[in-house]
């Protein structure tokens, strides 16, 4: 038993440090803080378990194992921030660590008794195991599904691991000097080590998920207005397509450019550019549909991608958006910027017409609009 507190000891040292480091590398990370103090609490309970014949029995019990129960509310802390959660749940985590603590003490001060205490906390812990298994099965439905299934089958598989050992515990009892354990204790101690660490495992990989769909975001993201780039939009114009094309429903794509957005660069400087650009992307989509897309292709050129629409309502849509764009005034330093812009409608007219062919067409709309002195929508024919 000496030997395998030793080795938990030794693992979570590890595993701690692993999640130290990632923590100061990802700071901002949702959930690491409180993963990093619950492991933090898991390798000082080992290590006070560990030494438990050089210390006190409140020590070696009471505060290992409150450390231990802290340090799973905190992992369902963690779990919340990544899944979200019911209220009840956490409400029943606390209740779980509170009743812990209490038959803790309990059974070791006023009513001494080691088989009821590991039965008691046994009983908790379980519970608590099952709250943040929950949590964590939010997970299941969402881009994190791989890790978040494993979170949770851990957690499930440590929370019957609990309650079982509540049973074995009461019928065939233990033995009295926990450094000189039976084959119940000395299995449930190595279980629970390897669950430590699947846990540990299992976060690692929903932190790199997290990161992957991070920088993913970020790589098809334009950074100053928030909607698609170029590379995000040219792949979503390829499925809606490819999606036209399946279903026989019509679509459309209209390309807004505004007009004379130089000179705002020139006479207010490029804070008042940017503002103008954000407060123009705003207007698209206030007057946009949730299944529209928005892209900015460069500069102060947008492009909207209208899944499901035809001719008639794309230009109804172009309509709208230019009227709201020309009655938006932005305020700025001393200012009140106005805006005008040009748009260009194109539909999908064959279904061997390809992407591109649509993205040539609505850019020569979008030309025949500036070139009529803009503030304009012009759709092909």
């Amino acid at each position: 038993m000496r030997t395998l507190l030793l080795e938990r000891v030794c693992l979570l040292s590890f595993c701690t440090l692993l999640v130290l480091v990632n923590l100061r590398q990802h700071r901002a990370m949702r959930g690491l803080l409180a993963f990093a103090a619950s492991n933090v609490g898991y390798l000082i309970g080992g290590i006070l378990i560990a030494s438990r014949e050089h210390l006190p029995v409140w020590a070696a019990v009471v505060l290992a194992n409150f450390l231990y129960s802290m340090g799973y509310v905190l992992l369902h802390r963690c779990l919340a921030s990544f899944f979200g959660e019911r209220r009840w749940y956490w409400r029943g985590q606390c209740c779980m660590a509170a009743l812990s603590l209490l038959l803790c003490l309990t059974f070791t001060y006023g009513y001494p008794n080691i088989r009821l205490r590991l039965a008691g906390i046994g009983l908790a812990t379980g519970f608590q195991f099952v709250f943040a298994g929950l949590v964590a099965a939010h997970g299941w439905y969402t881009r994190m599904r791989a890790p978040a299934i494993t979170m949770s089958a851990v957690l499930f598989f440590s929370a019957a691991l609990n309650l079982l050992r509540i049973l074995l515990t009461l019928v065939w009892g233990t033995t009295q000097t926990y450094l000189k354990a039976d084959d119940i204790q000395t299995t449930t101690v190595m279980l629970n080590t390897t669950i430590f660490v699947s846990i540990d495992l299992a976060f690692l990989w929903m932190m790199a998920t997290s990161l992957r769909d991070e920088l993913h975001m970020q790589a098809m993201t334009d950074p100053l207005t928030g909607v698609m780039n170029r590379r995000a939009f040219e792949e979503a114009l390829t499925n809606a397509v490819t999606r036209s094309r399946e279903t026989g429903q019509p679509l459309s794509v209209v390309m807004m450019d505004l007009d004379d957005f130089k000179g705002i660069n020139d006479t207010l400087g490029h804070r008042a550019g940017d503002k103008a650009l954000k407060a123009a992307t705003q207007c698209l989509r206030e007057g946009l549909r949730e299944a529209d897309a928005i892209a900015r292709m460069g500069g102060d050129e947008f492009v909207i991608l209208l899944p499901n629409c035809p001719r008639n309502g794309a230009h109804e849509i172009a309509e709208r958006l230019r009227a709201a764009i020309e009655t938006r005034s932005i305020p700025f330093a001393e200012e009140a910027i106005t805006l005008k812009a040009s748009f260009g409608v194109a539909t999908l007219s064959e279904p061997t017409m390809e992407g591109d062919t649509l993205l040539i067409e609505c850019d020569r709309a979008l030309y025949t609009a500036k070139r009529v002195g803009g503030n304009f929508v012009y759709v092909t024919g």
